[in-house]
C-alpha cells in the first residue's frame, strides 16, 4: 500500500514537472517569435513580420472586399542627427517617431521599422484618400515635433494595391510614390496610376 502511494506521487511529481517545463518551454517560444518579429530600437514589428502581415490582410482584404493601404515612409535628412548628435540621439528620434507613427493609426493598422530610417504601414479596410489623410496628419506632427530642433520631416508614398497585384510589384509601386514624395521632401504622395 505505501509503494502504490509512492508511486503516486512519484508519476504526480513527474507530472507536475513536465507542466511546468512546458509552461516554461511555451512562454520561451513566444518570446522568441515576438523578437524574431520586433525592431530592437523602435520596438515595431521589423521587415520580415511586415511580410507576414501583408500576405494575411491582403488575403483578408480580398475575402471581405475591403481595401488595403500601404504608406511607405522615409525620414528626411536623418543621417544628419547620427552625424550631428550620434547613433544613441538618432536610436532615441526613430523611437519618438514610432511613438507618434503608433499614436496616430488604429490598432488594427500594421507599423513597421523597414530598416535604416524607413518605416511601413499596413492599413486595413480604409481607403486611399483615409489613408492619405493619416499619413498628412503624421506628417504635420512630425514637422510640428521636428522640424525646428533637429530639421527632420517626412517623405511618404501611399498606395492602394490592385486585388491581383504581386508582393514584388506591389513593393515596386510602394517604393515608387516614396521616391516621388523624396524628390520633393516633406509631402505625402498617393499613387493612384499603377502603370
Amino acid at each position: 500500500m505505501l509503494q502504490i502511494r509512492f508511486e503516486n506521487l512519484l508519476w504526480a511529481g513527474m507530472a507536475l514537472l513536465l507542466s511546468i517545463a512546458g509552461l516554461i518551454a511555451g512562454r520561451l517560444i513566444r518570446h522568441l517569435d515576438r523578437i524574431s518579429h520586433t525592431d530592437s530600437v523602435t520596438g515595431l514589428w521589423n521587415r520580415r513580420c511586415f511580410y507576414l502581415r501583408l500576405a494575411e490582410e491582403e488575403a483578408r482584404a480580398c475575402r471581405r472586399k475591403t481595401p488595403l493601404c500601404i504608406a511607405m515612409i522615409d525620414i528626411d535628412n536623418f543621417k544628419v542627427i547620427n552625424d550631428t548628435y550620434g547613433h544613441i540621439a538618432g536610436d532615441l528620434v526613430l523611437s519618438e517617431l514610432a511613438a507618434i507613427f503608433k499614436n496616430n493609426v488604429r490598432t488594427s493598422d500594421i507599423v513597421t521599422r523597414w530598416g535604416g530610417d524607413e518605416f511601413a504601414i499596413i492599413f486595413c479596410g480604409i481607403s486611399l484618400q483615409e489613408a492619405y489623410a493619416v499619413m498628412e496628419r503624421i506628417r504635420h506632427e512630425v514637422e510640428a515635433r521636428f522640424r525646428s530642433s533637429y530639421g527632420l520631416a517626412i517623405s511618404a508614398g501611399v498606395i492602394s494595391p490592385e486585388s491581383d497585384q504581386a508582393v514584388k510589384d506591389l513593393l515596386l509601386t510602394a517604393d515608387r510614390a516614396l521616391y516621388k514624395a523624396k524628390t520633393q521632401k516633406n509631402v505625402v504622395v498617393a499613387l493612384v496610376d499603377f502603370s
